[in-house]
């Protein structure tokens, strides 16, 4: 029983490093500019779709507020295992929301470093009238 409570606060562990990575890199890339990095719906609708750009305090703010619903959704999810007697296996609960986010934090890391980051822009020419 030991082995599978060592289990479960490993993958935990895991989980909450992983998406501090995510929100760390995301800040930076936020700062340094690169827009492309967010997959974030709640800030891309704004920022892409509704033409609208929000500042850094707003984006960070919202990002934290995600991961914290994110992790209260996993939690009660997990306690799921507790009402069905089956708290020895709970730990497996983890394993998808750990592989979504090393695949997010992976894909970002790969964006990043293979998309350029956006220069600055030149008028068009073209005939004056």
């Amino acid at each position: 029983m030991r082995i599978f409570e060592a289990l479960w606060r490993a993958l935990w562990v895991l989980l909450i490093l992983a998406n501090v990575y995510d929100l760390v890199f995301s800040a930076v890339a936020w700062k340094m500019g690169h827009g492309l990095i967010e997959e974030n719906f709640f800030v891309s609708i704004f920022q892409y779709y509704g033409g609208i750009n929000i500042p850094f305090d707003l984006e960070l703010m919202t990002m934290i507020g995600v991961k914290l619903l994110f992790f209260t959704g996993i939690y009660w999810y997990t306690k799921l295992f507790d009402l069905l007697k089956a708290s020895k296996y709970k730990w497996t609960a983890l394993i998808p929301f750990i592989a979504i986010s090393i695949f997010v934090d992976v894909a970002d890391t790969f964006i990043f470093f293979h998309i350029p980051l956006p220069g600055p822009t030149t008028p068009a020419t073209g005939p004056s009238f």
